[in-house]
């Protein structure tokens, strides 16, 4: 303590004679700071003043026994970094010191930019769920247009018995009719007998080709009844895939809005279509909803084969953001996006090439969530640490 406050004296003086003598530290003063300083052709120039601390003590401490000294004001000399035996060591001058950036009191918060921070609460509330990366089968598809058909073996054209006119009609396009209902009244033209014409099976009425008064011979179509809850799914198949497709493989339709249906693969034809080049495999849906209404195409994948993956992860995992996929991964401050590499997919899984190793955890559901609150949040894509 004692050399401390010699040494701080002694800077005193020496900013005083500088002050008083110019820039260059040149003068006549005769105190015993400056007659040393002349003695030993030093000069303390302004610039130099910063580093005027380090040198004085670096003069003083050339041969002293360091014992019980306090050091804190050697703590940025280059020279003294063999004194960290001093555990007691005064590093309060030097907060804020390029050197100890690392510091346990140091803000992180530009690091902890690129996460998402959800409370336990709304972690809960969207259901987001975590699982591990890991290696798996894939299975391989192959997407293929269809048609939604009329189930011709469950629909009826309803015809006169006679050569008739038409006397009254009884229901409209769309009516829905049971089994035995009433469609039309007819009168013989030969006996001018009236007879009526009912439905031969539970349907909706599809068609109507007939108006009251009008002549109607026997091979005239009145009416065509279908049961639309079951409809064919005609899927044209490229030629190169008809070794591929067996009857009894099951097939998923994919509707224009995302909805789906299934079904198996029921007929195949041995014949090329001369308008398509292409063959037809036939699936029976039923119950399907307006989505599938005969004469709406629809997209139609068949699983062809499997593949074995290093990283298979839910398909649900990954979301696209500005023409990239991205992942969320747990941090210690939340969930980080990741951009990744996407590889073969199905309907449950998705490979991932690039971007996540097998054992690393993802968030598995609830990934639309937080990418929903990084693109409201403004915050960049790549704020995380991708890999």
């Amino acid at each position: 303590m004692k050399k401390l406050i010699i040494l701080i004296g002694s800077l005193g003086l020496i900013f005083t004679a500088w002050a008083q003598h110019g820039t260059d530290g040149t003068g006549d003063c005769s105190c015993p700071t400056c007659l040393e300083q002349q003695a030993s052709g030093k000069k303390y120039t302004l610039p130099g003043l910063a580093g005027l601390e380090q040198e004085v003590a670096h003069d003083e401490h050339a041969d002293h026994d360091h014992t019980g000294h306090d050091h804190a004001a050697h703590a940025g000399s280059d020279d003294h970094a063999e004194h960290d035996e001093h555990a007691g060591h005064d590093h309060a001058a030097h907060e804020g010191h390029d050197d100890h950036d690392d510091h346990a009191g140091h803000d992180h918060g530009d690091e902890a930019g690129g996460a998402i921070y959800l409370s336990p609460e709304i972690i809960q509330k969207v259901g987001l769920k975590l699982d591990t990366a890991r290696a798996g089968s894939i299975s391989t598809s192959v997407i293929f247009p269809a048609e939604i058909r009329l189930n011709r073996d469950r629909t009826a054209a309803i015809s006169p018995r006679y050569s008739s006119v038409v006397r009254e009609v009884f229901v409209e396009i769309g009516d829905e009719v049971k089994k035995g209902d009433l469609l039309a009244s007819l009168e013989n033209r030969a006996t001018l007998a009236v007879y009526s014409v009912t439905a031969p099976l539970d349907g909706i009425i599809v068609t109507r080709f007939v108006s009251e008064g009008e002549a109607a011979g026997e091979d005239k179509v009145l009416f065509e009844i279908a049961d639309l809850s079951t409809v064919w799914a005609d899927i044209s198949i490229f030629p190169r895939f008809l070794h591929s497709i067996r009857k009894g493989m099951p097939v998923d339709f994919i509707a224009h809005d995302g909805h789906t249906a299934s079904g198996t693969i029921k007929f195949l034809s041995p014949l090329v279509s001369e308008e398509t080049r292409t063959f037809t495999a036939r699936c029976i849906l039923t119950g399907a909803d307006e989505d599938f209404s005969p004469g709406t195409f629809v997209r139609a994948r068949i699983t062809t084969g499997s593949a074995s993956v290093r990283v298979r992860v839910e398909r649900n995992a990954v979301q696209q953001v500005d023409g990239e996929w991205l992942m969320f991964v747990p941090s210690e401050t939340g969930f980080e996006s990741r951009e990744v590499q996407v590889g073969i997919g199905e309907s449950h899984f998705i490979e991932i090439v690039q971007g996540l190793e097998p054992g690393e955890e993802y968030v598995a559901q609830g990934s639309f969530s937080l990418k929903a609150e990084m693109i409201t949040s403004g915050m960049d894509p790549h704020a995380g640490h991708g890999h």
